[in-house]
């Protein structure tokens, strides 16, 4: 039986993480390009990931005490902690997501997250097309307010 490791970049029904790179929307500031990344696992135009054109699905980090500043985007999403701590906030809506919390992101709503905890916060992300609109999902996420200062301490293991 071969691994996953044998089947990089040949499947078209499953990836593992450990087979897709790091990386961070080019459009946001370094300051947050820093203390935030992601692997694309399902859907997309990245390369290396399962085509599918009507969702996007992959993992998301946040270095311990990192800010990922108010942002929105078209798309609706859902989040689900894995680990780590998070204050986070939905519209005016902020509260304390840990390990076993899912959080809806309706089309456009403003949210942020605040790493709260001393480990990176891991979680899984997934944007669909709603009503089949993928128009939304080739529109990526804006800044809702500048990047804060991040704190010294805002650095992934491997940093």
């Amino acid at each position: 039986m071969a691994t996953n490791k044998e089947n990089t970049g040949a499947s078209r029904s499953h990836a593992h993480v450990s087979d897709v790179q790091w990386t961070a929307s080019p459009q946001y500031p370094e300051e947050l390009r820093r203390v935030y990344r992601y692997k694309p696992l399902i859907g997309g135009r990245w390369q290396g990931v399962i085509p599918q054109e009507d969702i996007l699905m992959g993992v998301l980090e946040l270095a311990p005490g990192a800010i990922y500043a108010a942002h929105a985007h078209p798309a609706p999403e859902i989040y689900y902690v894995m680990s780590g701590t998070a204050r986070w906030t939905v519209g005016d809506e902020t509260f304390d997501a840990e390990p076993g919390t899912a959080i809806y992101h309706a089309p456009n709503a403003l949210h942020r997250m605040i790493n709260s905890g001393d480990e990176t916060l891991r979680v899984c992300w997934m944007w669909w097309a709603p009503d089949g609109n993928r128009e939304v999902l080739n529109i990526g996420s804006r800044l809702l307010e500048p990047v804060p200062e991040q704190p010294v301490s805002a650095k992934f293991p491997s940093q």
